[in-house]
C-alpha cells in the first residue's frame, strides 16, 4: 500500500513537471516561452508574409468562381508571382534587409492587382479583394490569436 501512494505521488510530480515545460515551450503562464522571438525574426516574419501568394492562389482557383480559362491565366500569373517572391526572399536573406523586402513585396502586390485588373471583370475583382481581406482576419497574429 506504501509502495502504491509513494508511486501515485512520483507520478503527480512527474506529470507536474511535463506540464509546466509543455506551458512554458508554449508561452503559457505569462511568459514569452521556451524560445521568445527576437525582433529580427519578427521583422523577417512581418516581411515574408507581405504578399501572401498562396492565400491569393486559394481565392483566385477555389474559392472564386472563376472559369476554367481565366484559372488557366492566373495560374501562370500567381506562379511567376510565386517565383518573384521566391527570388526575393533568398537575395533578402544573404543581407538580411527585411525592410527592403517588405517594399519589393508591396509593389509586386500592387503591380499584381494591376494584372488582376486585366484578367477579372470589376465585380469578380470587389469579390477577389473582400475573399482576400478575409482570409487574412482569419490567420492568426504573432501570438496565435485571430485576427478578427
Amino acid at each position: 500500500m506504501r509502495y502504491r501512494l509513494h508511486l501515485a505521488i512520483l507520478g503527480l510530480i512527474l506529470t507536474a513537471f511535463i506540464a509546466n515545460d509543455v506551458a512554458a515551450q508554449r508561452g503559457g503562464f505569462g511568459r514569452g516561452g521556451g524560445r521568445g522571438l527576437n525582433s529580427a525574426m519578427m521583422e523577417r516574419m512581418r516581411a515574408v508574409s507581405t504578399f501572401p501568394v498562396d492565400r491569393i492562389w486559394h481565392v483566385l482557383s477555389i474559392r472564386m468562381e472563376t472559369t476554367d480559362e481565366q484559372v488557366l491565366q492566373l495560374r501562370a500569373v500567381v506562379k511567376d508571382a510565386s517565383s518573384q517572391k521566391a527570388a526575393l526572399v533568398e537575395q533578402a536573406t544573404k543581407t538580411e534587409d527585411w525592410n527592403w523586402l517588405r517594399e519589393q513585396l508591396e509593389a509586386n502586390e500592387k503591380q499584381f492587382k494591376e494584372n488582376l485588373k486585366g484578367m477579372l471583370s470589376t465585380d469578380e475583382i470587389k469579390t477577389f479583394e473582400k475573399l482576400v481581406e478575409e482570409a487574412s482576419s482569419l490567420m492568426p497574429d504573432r501570438q496565435g490569436r485571430s485576427r478578427r
